[in-house]
């Protein structure tokens, strides 16, 4: 039998082992890309999610607002009532007052504008459209562009008497800027947003422009409007660029060790490999990472990037502890961290001490919502969550417990110092709250407890949330005593 060529084996098998370490790559990348692909297809999606709430969000603010000035009695004296020079003087004097408004006018049921429409910025194409049947109470929304430096889209509201009957209409126009900037603040980067009009006409849009037709295009409700949404390309994940990475400097590692022997290349990789191995579960269970030190300097990069991974992993896992604990909006803990807490408190009732639980909420919260909006009620929780940190010392405890519902545990309080903190918690809040320029019928609700040493949270907030709810039934705006326990009365 002919010898076989130990030369020609060995740069077959290596140039097999070659072919297997670059088909495996290829799968990855393969995998990879497609993985990418659908994260950005879902990403797309919401993208799409967000700039259609937020368009939609802030163009129902414009038509609530539109529609309570037409629902205002005056408003109806005015186009039924009024003359032509006071019709002009109201709505030169709404103009001036209202924020982000380009043009606003009364017109009568033909759609006539009842005043001068250079002098309230009614342009002479938004008058034609006035005057057309139908025009009034419209909900598609139209945009004009035929004075340079003043586009805008129009809202009509009907004005209607106390039949139902319409009497005239309230005509509004505000400027392009306003949804601009709602569009920039929603864009996702690396993507591209467009609204257009049924036209296909470029309403506003992104500076990052992509080519070819968008991958969504989805109608925007009761506005006659689309949303174009253009993803960015695909991209590998950190992930599997850190596994494509390892997988070629594993490749080099193995022709530059089989040139030296077999069973070396063999005995050290497997060493590598184990050192990897025991990296990864390190990581992979959260243990303290062990020494890793390679044999081969190919296999270093590997090693720092299992480093690199395990201090972000024990970051990540540091900041998600913080936030399972930490209200998002007040920055006050939540009620995950008063579970947590409530038990060294608990601690310190059972040895004697006054420790007084107060829940609180805020009167008319709900109304403030309605009439001003949701952002000023989160301004509205902001200063309360300022004034209880303001006002607490640091054996105290405060947190957001949901909604407008607050709660402070206070340590060596009696009955006399739990109604003086209140007063100047009460008094710090209504600062915060003039300091944000809410102007509302907001005030504070409480119930008080005392925590007796077979307390449990669910009990105690029981009776904390019956003094709350004789705060409200009392008149809101007061501090109540549960009085109900044998404890509470020698306190």
């Amino acid at each position: 039998m002919r010898p076989a060529d130990l030369d020609r084996r060995f740069r077959i098998r290596l140039w097999g082992v070659v072919a297997i370490f670059l088909l495996a790559i290829s799968l990855t990348l393969w995998a990879g890309y497609r993985e990418a692909d659908a994260r950005r297809d879902q990403l797309v999606r919401e993208q799409l999610v967000l700039v259609e709430k937020n368009l939609l969000r802030r163009l129902d603010f414009y038509r609530q607002a539109v529609s309570q000035l037409a629902a205002d009695p005056g408003t109806h004296e005015q186009v039924v009532l009024g003359d032509t020079a006071s019709q002009q003087r109201w709505s030169e004097t709404r103009l001036r007052f209202l924020p982000g408004v380009l043009g606003l006018a009364l017109v009568d049921p033909n759609g006539r504008v009842l005043g001068n429409a250079g002098d309230l910025r009614i342009g002479a194409a938004c008058a034609r459209d006035l005057e057309k049947p139908g025009m009034l109470g419209r909900t598609h929304l139209l945009v004009h562009r035929d004075q340079p430096g003043f586009a805008h889209f129009d809202i009509t509201v009907p004005v209607t008497g106390p039949g139902g009957e319409t009497v005239g209409g309230l005509f509004v126009s505000l400027r392009l800027d306003q949804l601009q900037r709602v569009v920039d603040d929603s864009r996702y980067s690396g993507h591209a947003l467009a609204v257009v009009d049924d036209a296909g006409a470029v309403i506003v849009r992104t500076q990052a422009v992509h080519t070819g037709p968008p991958d969504i295009d989805h109608a925007l409700r009761d506005t006659g409007w689309q949303v174009q949404v253009w993803g960015g390309d695909p991209a590998l994940s950190h992930t599997q660029f850190v596994m494509i990475t390892i997988a070629a400097a594993t490749l080099m590692a193995v022709l530059a060790v089989m040139l030296q022997g077999m069973r070396t290349l063999q005995r050290n990789i497997h060493r590598d490999l184990a050192t990897i191995r025991d990296g990864l579960a390190a990581v992979a269970s959260g243990s303290p990472l062990p020494p890793l030190v390679p044999t081969y300097l190919q296999f270093q990069p590997a090693i720092h990037e299992i480093e690199r991974i395990a201090g972000e992993i024990e970051k990540q896992r540091s900041e998600f502890a913080r936030q399972s604990l930490t209200d998002a909006l007040t920055g006050l803990p939540n009620r995950r961290a008063l579970e947590g807490r409530f038990s060294q408190l608990l601690g310190f009732a059972q040895r004697g001490h006054a420790i007084a639980l107060v829940l609180m909420d805020l009167d008319h919260f709900k109304a403030l919502n309605d009439s001003q909006g949701h952002a000023a009620g989160d301004k509205a929780l902001l200063a309360l969550a300022h004034a209880l940190t303001a006002t607490s010392r640091s054996a105290d405890f405060a947190a957001r417990l949901a909604g407008d519902e607050f709660i402070v545990l206070l340590a060596g309080h009696d009955l006399e110092g739990t109604s003086a903190w209140y007063m100047r918690l009460v008094d710090r809040f209504r600062s915060e709250l003039r300091a944000v320029g809410i102007q509302s019928e907001l005030n504070l609700s409480g119930g008080h407890t005392w925590l007796t040493g077979n307390d449990t949270l669910s009990r105690v907030l029981k009776r904390a949330d019956r003094a709350l709810y004789r705060a409200k039934a009392e008149g809101r705006a007061r501090l109540v005593f549960h009085t109900d326990m044998g404890d509470a009365a020698a306190r």
